[in-house]
Order: structure tokens, then C-alpha cells, then sequence
């Protein structure tokens, strides 16, 4: 199944915060249910998602990672480039555990992603006016890493 995403927003997470991410035309009521069932199976979601990371593909091929830092910032990549950053928080939520991503650009509006279970490596994430994106989890890099990596 494929899915538009200017990331997760990476979420991703992720998500993720980022233009709406929406569900391919045409998904059929069996693929619904097979990402609902996807979404309550599987293992539990991280204790914290400090220092962990996201990836999202788009229709168009592009390929957003959710770099989810300690200090609660956040950083959006596509296609390997800095692309955003923000801020962000994980709580309980009234459908679950929930990742919000508040961007630094773009006005700061807050938007919220309720996560699945885990599932392998992914998850599916449900975002405003229910949209899901399909997130799996990558090799987080912290700030520190990529800053030095990018003065080479």
C-alpha cells in the first residue's frame, strides 16, 4: 500500500508538524482492516521515543526520516537532506500513546500522530482527519554526529 506523505511527518511520528500525509485512493475496506489489525498486534511501542528515528516514504519516491532527539527537538530529513525541525512530546492520549511535532516553521501548529503497535520494524501511525502513514523505524543519529558529519 502506498501512501502520500511530506513526512511523518516522519511521524515520522514519522511523523510528522508537516504537510497532511493522506491514504492512497482507492484503499479498500479489507485494507483498512488489515492495518487495524496490524495497529493491535504485535510488540509494544518504545518506553520513549527519545533518540529514536522514522522513515516515511512518499508517493513520489521521496524517502522523510523523524530524528526524535532527547532534548525534545526533532529533526525532519527527505531524501537524506535537513529538511525541518521542531519540537516534540509523547503522552497518553485519549486513543492512545501519541507523538506531537510542533515545527519551528510553518506558524508552529502542533500536529498530533497516535501510534500503533509495533509490527517487525513499523508501525502505522493515525494523524488529524485519519490519516495513517506506515512508519518503520531506521538508525537514529543524534545532533551531535550529524553536525560533525556535515562540517567533513
Amino acid at each position: 500500500m502506498r501512501l502520500t506523505a511530506s513526512l511523518i511527518c516522519g511521524m515520522a511520528l514519522a511523523a510528522a508538524a508537516c504537510s497532511q500525509p493522506a491514504e492512497t485512493e482507492g484503499e479498500s475496506a479489507t485494507d483498512a482492516a488489515v492495518q487495524t489489525a496490524a495497529a493491535s498486534s504485535g510488540k509494544p511501542l518504545p518506553d520513549s521515543f527519545a533518540g529514536t528515528a522514522w522513515r516515511v516514504m512518499a508517493d513520489d519516491g521521496a524517502r522523510y526520516v523523524t530524528m526524535l532527539d532527547a532534548d525534545g527537538r526533532y529533526r525532519d530529513l527527505r531524501n537524506g537532506d535537513a529538511w525541518q525541525e521542531g519540537g516534540w512530546t509523547a503522552a497518553e492520549g485519549p486513543e492512545g500513546k501519541q507523538i506531537c511535532l510542533t515545527p519551528d516553521a510553518q506558524g508552529g501548529v502542533e500536529t498530533c500522530w497516535v501510534a500503533g503497535r509495533m509490527r517487525g520494524d513499523g508501525m502505522i501511525a493515525t494523524g488529524p482527519e485519519d490519516r495513517r502513514i506506515e512508519l518503520t523505524r531506521v538508525d537514529y543519529v543524534g545532533p551531535e554526529a550529524q553536525d560533525s558529519a556535515e562540517d567533513e
